[in-house]
């Protein structure tokens, strides 16, 4: 049974907008660690949100949009962002890093899904968009079924 253990405020980056929200932080009372309740719309270290960041893979591996093109369309959506052609490099390398285990996920569902072979990421990136539902949803099923959050350090 976890118990209320304050708040922090994060801040979010969507395509249009920047917003602080508060998340809340609980603590196991027989371990004693504090552990942050985050919506299914963020991913852990990160103030962009999936959504930014999945719609940036997709134009880059799946469309393959230049650096420049998506450095300046998400720029235009949203004029307080600074976004960079850097911030698109470490987005990509994350997902190559967790290439494997996302394909892995897939295997739970449906051997069609699954790519016996190491897939390209482009695949993965299509799996994830036709997910049943929406991303919101495969990145709460990642979580319940992977032994940790999708998008997180190797």
């Amino acid at each position: 049974m976890l118990h209320r253990h304050g708040y922090y405020s994060r801040n979010v980056i969507t395509k249009y907008s920047i917003h602080r929200i508060s998340i809340l932080r609980v603590k196991c009372p027989s371990c004693g660690k504090t552990h942050a309740v985050l919506p299914s719309f963020l991913i852990p270290y990160y103030q962009y949100s999936l959504e930014f960041i999945f719609e940036c893979l997709y134009l880059s591996f799946v469309m393959k949009d230049s650096y420049s093109k998506i450095v300046n369309l998400f720029n235009s959506l949203n004029p307080d962002l600074s976004f960079k052609a850097s911030n698109i490099s470490s987005f990509k390398k994350r997902m190559n890093e967790n290439n494997s285990i996302v394909n892995s996920f897939f295997a739970g569902f449906d051997s069609l899904y699954y790519d016996m072979d190491y897939p390209k990421v482009s695949s993965i990136i299509e799996k994830i968009k036709v997910f049943p539902k929406d991303i919101f949803d495969f990145n709460s099923t990642f979580f319940k079924m992977m032994p940790k959050y999708f998008f997180s350090k190797v």
